[in-house]
C-alpha cells in the first residue's frame, strides 16, 4: 500500500479522505497545513490515541470507504452496503477485501487541558547499565481487559513479578468516557462499557536466534499467566490489532469456523463474531481473503 498515501482534507465539511498507505505523521502534517484545531482519535497506535476517552476510536468516525472486493470491484459505502461497511470498521478489514481509502470525520480539539485528559501508564524494568537506545527489530504482544480494580496487594505482587522476569513491559490504557457510551455492537470492536482499562504486554529485542525468541516469548506468556486472576473471564478478552497467535489460529479447513470461534473469535469480537462470519460468508464465500486469524466462513 506504499503508493496509496494521499490525504485530502476538507475543512469546510470537517472530513478527509485518507488512503490506507499514509502514515500517521503524513496525516497529521496534512491536517496541520489546513487547520490548527482539527484532529482525530489516533496517535498512540494507528487506530486509537490520546482522544479516545473524549471521542472514541477511529472506527467510530469513519463515514465512507473504498474497498476492492473478491471480484475486483471498487466499492464505496453505498455500493458495498451497510453490513460490509460495518464489518470493515474494526472487524479486521483484510478478511473482507482490500481497503484503499477511508473517509474520516474530523473532531475539533481544545488548546487547553481539562478533565477529558487521557493518560496511560507504561511499566518496564530499567537497567541503568544497558543500552538506552537499542534498535528493536523483534517483538511479542499480548493483551487483556480489566473490569475490576486490581487490589493493592495484587499490584505489589505484579511489581515483584516484573522485576523477576525483567524483559516484558506493560501498558495500561484507561477506557471510559466516550468509549463507554458507544454500543458494543455499533462496530465490530466490542470492548466498550464495563472495561476499566486495556493491558498491553510487550517484549522487544534485537538479538537474533530461535533460542532468544523462545525465551522472550515465554517470559511474556508467564507475565500474562500471572495476571489471570485480575482480568476479564469467560471469555478472557483480547485486542484484535495485537494479533496474539497464542490464542489460536485458523487453518482454513472444514472446521475453521469452530476453530476460530473457540480460539480467538469471541475473545476479539465477543457477540459480534457471528455477524462478521455471516458477512464474510456472503461477500467472500471462497475465503480468498484469509490469514492465520481471519474471519472464517460458515461450513458448507
Amino acid at each position: 500500500m506504499f503508493n496509496f498515501r494521499a490525504v485530502d482534507v476538507d475543512i469546510e465539511t470537517d472530513t478527509a479522505w485518507i488512503q490506507t498507505g499514509a502514515t500517521l505523521g503524513e496525516v497529521y502534517y496534512r491536517i496541520a497545513e489546513k487547520s490548527g484545531v482539527h484532529a482525530y482519535p489516533a496517535g498512540i497506535c494507528p487506530t486509537y490515541g490520546n482522544m479516545m476517552r473524549k471521542f472514541g476510536l477511529t472506527v467510530d468516525h469513519v463515514a465512507d470507504a473504498v474497498l476492492v472486493d473478491v471480484d475486483g470491484r471498487l466499492l464505496d459505502r453505498k455500493s458495498m452496503g451497510e453490513d460490509l461497511f460495518w464489518a470493515i470498521r474494526g472487524g479486521g478489514a483484510a478478511s473482507f477485501g482490500v481497503v484503499i481509502a477511508y473517509k474520516v470525520k474530523w473532531q475539533h480539539v481544545a488548546d487547553k487541558l481539562d478533565d477529558d485528559l487521557f493518560i496511560r501508564i507504561t511499566l518496564t524494568v530499567v537497567n541503568a547499565t544497558g543500552d538506552r537506545t537499542p534498535s528493536m527489530t523483534r517483538l511479542k504482544r499480548k493483551s487483556d481487559y480489566v473490569k475490576k480494580p486490581i487490589p493493592r496487594d495484587g499490584l505489589e505482587s505484579l511489581w515483584k513479578k516484573m522485576i523477576e522476569l525483567q524483559l516484558p513491559g506493560m501498558v495500561f490504557n484507561p477506557y471510559g468516557g466516550r468509549m463507554g457510551e458507544i454500543a458494543a455492537d455499533a462496530t465490530p470492536f466490542p470492548h466498550r462499557a464495563g472495561n476499566l482499562w486495556k493491558i498491553q504486554y510487550l517484549a522487544n529485542w534485537n538479538e537474533g536466534g530461535d533460542e532468544v525468541a523462545r525465551r522472550n516469548v515465554e517470559l511474556t506468556r508467564r507475565l500474562y499467566d500471572f495476571m489471570t486472576p485480575f482480568v476479564s473471564k469467560d471469555p478472557r478478552q483480547a485486542f484484535l490489532n495485537y494479533r496474539d497467535i497464542d490464542l489460536g489460529v485458523n487453518h482454513n479447513g472444514k472446521g475453521s469456523y469452530d476453530e476460530a470461534r473457540r480460539s480467538y473469535g469471541v475473545k476479539y469480537f465477543k457477540q459480534n463474531f457471528n455477524r462478521l462470519v455471516r458477512i464474510k460468508t456472503k461477500v467472500d464465500p471462497g475465503n480468498f481473503f484469509r490469514n492465520e486469524q481471519s474471519i472464517p466462513v460458515y461450513p458448507h
